[in-house]
């Protein structure tokens, strides 16, 4: 089903460390409202957004802990943009671990801003597809679920001092 939402996915990945640090955590960065191609074009509703990342399987050092859960939300200036959001994260599923990004009150995007979160992923994270999911309406119309399958950018890592 389509998602009335553009949506934006980048991961950076953790930059290489000295053998005995421990991995650098990749960064997913998940922009709501535009794509890179532009913003929403019509009035949407949104009471909820979730995305779902499969958990890291190569490491098997890692399994035990698929994902950090530390994330980041902005400050947002009106309740037309929900007011305030949570992230709300779900590990009941070793597979998969299910981020909710939550406004306080329906966000109603319109084109004029987007929202971005961030989600620190363990090191042993190696997919590049995440699964959204969106409780939205366009303006005045009916609210429904909407799923998709979203291919995240991978950008170039960067390092600074004290890194490999």
């Amino acid at each position: 089903m389509t998602l009335l939402l553009p949506y934006r996915v980048d991961i950076t990945p953790g930059s290489a460390t000295t053998d005995d640090a421990p991995p650098r955590y990749h960064q997913l960065r998940l922009t709501v409202g535009e794509d890179g191609r532009g913003r929403v074009e019509q009035p949407v509703r949104c009471a909820r957004i979730t995305v779902s990342v499969p958990s890291a399987t190569s490491d098997p050092a890692l399994a035990r802990q698929p994902l950090a859960i530390s994330t980041t939300v902005p400050s947002v200036r009106s309740s037309a943009q929900g007011q305030e959001w949570w992230i709300v994260p779900d590990t009941t599923d070793p597979a998969v671990t299910v981020f909710a990004c939550v406004p306080e009150v329906p966000a109603r995007f319109d084109g004029t801003w987007a929202v971005s979160f961030l989600i620190e992923l363990d090191p042993g994270f190696e997919s590049t597809a995440v699964e959204i999911t969106e409780e939205t309406a366009a303006d005045g119309g009916p609210a429904g679920s909407r799923s998709s399958r979203v291919v995240a950018t991978v950008l170039p890592t960067t390092t600074s001092e004290g890194q490999v």
